[in-house]
């Protein structure tokens, strides 16, 4: 689907078959004789068939194309590298431009299968096999303009600021028109779903508490109308950071209950397994992987901000962390 939904600017859906996530919102700004695109969609058939059928409707010249990749996530960067051979530019926060790289090196999901072994996972050979952040990531090598904070991308009426919002991912990118109000909130703040808040190493901690600070920060722009990379435009920016902001406090809440609840030391993988999930499934158990190492990453999050803030505490056993309520 293409829709022109403020002058110049246009929304292509591409699908992400079987995934919770359903479709990405692709972002493309025309100037006068230059193009402007905003992430790419996974690294397989149908997205790739969707987001090209759509550049090549629009007449889009990929020698004369920019590409922003807002965060490392494969639904995002997963055409990075196709659109790179194509010819067009690539531009890229340094830190999630490796991480992208990484994404196709089997040291990285080692690396991760170890992490979520210390929050109590059963983690076996073949855990990754199936997440889509592996199997439809970018192919090949790449070179890219890196983009700081601050930093003015300008392409016909439109003049954009880079913003570093860092949370979902550690050092995802969004885009802001002051002068206009047009904000690309990328994964960072989503309309009727929550971006999911997880752990990205013990080297990356509090990203739950930079998230919340991002949120915050963003909240003080003089928005009107934010873009988000999954379902609606959002026309009430500040409303529904509000909105997020309460749904993390409400988390936090309940991660506090489970960890007093068990009146003993708890693991990740204990509290991930009570929280309130909207997801399919019967049970812990039927989670396929990728979501137990999702819904585990955001339960450490959680955890990890109550520790840091003097609500619960953590000790390790057997390399396996554990939480405790600290005693009133």
């Amino acid at each position: 689907m293409i829709q022109e939904i403020l002058p110049n600017i246009y929304i292509i859906v591409v699908p992400l078959p079987h995934n919770p996530l359903k479709a990405l919102n692709t972002y493309l700004i025309v100037g006068a004789d230059e193009f402007l695109l905003v992430d790419s969609g996974f690294n397989r058939k149908e997205s790739k068939e969707a987001l090209f059928t759509a550049l090549e409707s629009l007449k889009v010249d990929p020698d004369k194309t920019r590409v922003i990749i807002t965060h490392l996530h494969a639904d995002h960067s997963g055409l990075a590298e196709v659109l790179y051979k194509k010819g067009a530019r690539l531009l890229m926060e340094p830190g999630e431009a490796q991480r992208i790289k990484s994404l196709s090196e089997e040291e990285n999901w080692e690396n991760m299968k170890g992490d979520l072994k210390t929050f109590g996972l059963e983690v076996d050979q073949n855990f990754f096999d199936d997440h889509p952040g592996k199997i439809y990531a970018p192919k090949g090598n790449f070179t890219y303009q890196p983009l700081k904070e601050g930093e003015n991308i300008a392409i016909g009426e439109y003049s954009f600021e880079v913003i570093l919002v860092p949370g979902h991912t550690p050092g995802m990118i969004n885009l802001f028109d002051r002068k206009k109000g047009i904000y690309f909130s990328a994964d960072h703040v989503l309309d009727s779903i929550t971006p999911n808040i997880g752990f990205w190493g013990y080297d990356q901690e509090k990203m739950l508490e930079k998230y919340l600070n991002s949120l915050q920060k963003v909240q003080a722009y003089p928005i009107k109308i934010m873009l988000p990379s999954h379902r609606g435009v959002i026309m009430k920016p500040k409303e529904r950071i509000e909105e997020l902001q309460e749904h993390h406090k409400n988390r936090l809440e309940e991660v506090e209950r489970i960890v007093t609840k068990k009146g003993t030391a708890v693991n990740v993988r204990d509290v991930a397994r009570e929280m309130d999930w909207r997801i399919r499934a019967r049970s812990w158990e039927d989670f396929p992987s990728p979501q137990k190492s999702f819904a585990a990453g955001e339960a450490m999050s959680h955890l990890e901000y109550l520790r840091d803030h003097g609500r619960i505490t953590s000790y390790w056993e057997d390399n396996i962390i554990y939480f405790v309520k600290i005693p009133r």
